[in-house]
């Protein structure tokens, strides 16, 4: 199943592809995703993933605009045509 995904403003992980059109398997997870994307851009699983195994509150995954640790977080399982992207958290005042 094919799944876009778009790596906004991540020059500090010295991203090579911020768009990618991920062919995964039916069973993807976010978890795998991050596998996935990981393939094409070496270190995105280490700053995504806290030791945990859970999300990095440094950045933002989105699946089709929703948050993915609103949803089931690692364990969100996708489908066909789902967008993905990936923000840094940005905070201040």
């Amino acid at each position: 199943m094919k799944i876009d995904v778009r790596l906004n403003l991540l020059g500090v992980l010295g991203i090579k592809q911020s768009e990618l059109a991920l062919d995964a398997p039916a069973d993807t997870t976010v978890a795998s995703l991050i596998g996935l994307i990981d393939q094409h851009n070496p270190g995105f699983a280490a700053a995504l993933s806290t030791d945990d195994g859970d999300l990095s509150p440094q950045f933002v995954f989105f699946v089709n605009g929703r948050n993915a640790v609103s949803l089931d977080g690692m364990k969100t399982r996708l489908s066909a045509g789902d967008v993905i992207n990936v923000i840094p958290a940005i905070a201040g005042g």
